[in-house]
């Protein structure tokens, strides 16, 4: 997929919602324009959602367009992003990613006499494996796994040690206090979960235009750059240079494409909050 880095940075807000549809098909003219597929255009904009970063497929292809027209496409195109975000398939991938963002719960302790048992069963094998074994042996080879038997005779033996602290009721009640706090732990992690990953996906969106927001705030358009390492440009500001990678990818975008983007996100997180 032709990505870099920062979603259609998306811009709806000169546009009334009866024109919609129309945009939605201007949106799709754009895609064809930009050499993207629907079905990219739908990954790219999930993936943005999802991963919380901008992602802009074919950043070259977009500041080819001229000046003055830039505005024009990030709306169509964030008509595009605006109506899939609402569609089933986006339901769906979000159903499944926040289920995958689940904590899981912790496994419950084995008692005292699973444990045992579970001992008994695999030094039994042990032991009868080393016997079948040393049906085919030498007498020297015989003799040097006595002390083998021996020894797992010993461990089937110290099974049933009432003095064996592996298998006491102590331990039995140590392993269920840390369940305990284990079930504690998650539940607060459930909790937390509910609140980053709500049922709507409308929550995951807003967080997302709300990074966007944050990041594109204060992106100096007019600094200057100068040859890098290879064909690289790095910004001659060393703090523009140590700036995140988004901030960059507004940079690159331009001034026209980042401020529509800013309009529609704004638009969009007051249609959120109406329900829209």
């Amino acid at each position: 997929m032709k990505r870099a880095l920062l979603v259609l940075l998306l811009a709806l807000a000169a546009f009334p919602i009866i024109a919609l549809r129309t945009a939605v098909r201007t949106g799709t003219d754009v895609l064809r324009q930009l050499s993207i597929s629907e079905a990219e255009a739908h990954d790219c904009i999930w993936s943005s959602f999802s991963g919380k970063y901008l992602s802009l497929p074919n950043v070259k292809a977009l500041r080819a367009i001229a000046r003055g027209e830039r505005a024009t496409v990030v709306r169509a195109v964030g008509a595009l992003a605006k109506e899939y975000a609402k569609s089933d398939d986006f339901a769906r991938r979000y159903g499944e990613y926040r289920e995958n963002k689940k904590p899981a719960p912790p496994t419950p302790p084995k008692s005292v006499d699973q444990l045992k048992e579970e001992q008994r069963q695999s030094l039994t094998k042990s032991l009868n494996d080393v016997k079948e074994s040393m049906k085919s042996m030498n007498d020297d080879s015989k003799e040097s796994m006595k002390g083998v038997v021996e020894a797992l005779e010993t461990q089937l033996k110290s099974i049933d040690d009432p003095n064996n602290p592996v298998f006491s009721k102590d331990m039995e009640t140590m392993m269920q206090q840390s369940y305990e706090m284990q079930k504690q732990e998650y539940q607060k992690s459930l909790d937390q979960w509910a609140k980053d990953y709500p049922v709507s996906s409308s929550g995951m969106v807003r967080a997302w235009l709300n990074k966007f927001l944050e990041v594109s705030t204060n992106v100096d358009y007019s600094a200057q750059l100068k040859d890098g390492l290879g064909a690289t440009k790095i910004f001659t500001n060393p703090d523009y240079e140590a700036k995140p990678s988004e901030w960059k990818m507004c940079y690159r975008a331009g001034k026209e494409t980042v401020e529509a983007g800013r309009a529609f996100a704004q638009s969009w997180i007051k249609d959120l909050e109406k329900g829209q």
